[in-house]
């Protein structure tokens, strides 16, 4: 606001003077300029928060990057407990069946009843 009360004199005192078409054509396209540079300065300002293709702060990069490997091993963990949970799933009934001998009387269940 302090620059308009002293563009507003300036403009007085310029046409007081009477200058040439050629230096106010000089003064209008800076103002121009000047103005459109405002206005994008405050759009850019406005729309940053909500434009994602800004590079980023270091250490909020940083943090980001952390987060992510974070993820990540917690996503190998839970696999690597899927995993070996299943291999435990298809492991122990064999172990059952070899310490009980289930094997063993189901073949021979087998063998009587295609004899029969």
């Amino acid at each position: 606001m302090d620059t308009m009360h002293e563009i507003i004199p300036f403009a007085k005192e310029m046409l007081a003077q009477k200058p040439s078409r050629r230096m106010l054509k000089v003064y209008l396209v800076g103002s121009v300029i000047a103005f459109l540079g405002t206005v994008l300065g405050l759009v850019e300002t406005v729309c940053q928060p909500f434009s994602s293709g800004e590079p980023l702060d270091a250490e909020l990069a940083l943090l980001i990057a952390r987060e992510q490997k974070t993820l990540e091993e917690e996503e190998r963990r839970r696999e690597e407990v899927t995993i070996v949970s299943a291999t435990e799933q298809i492991t122990l009934p064999k172990k059952l069946q070899q310490a009980t001998g289930v094997q063993r009387c189901a073949g021979a269940v087998n063998r009587a009843h295609a004899g029969s």
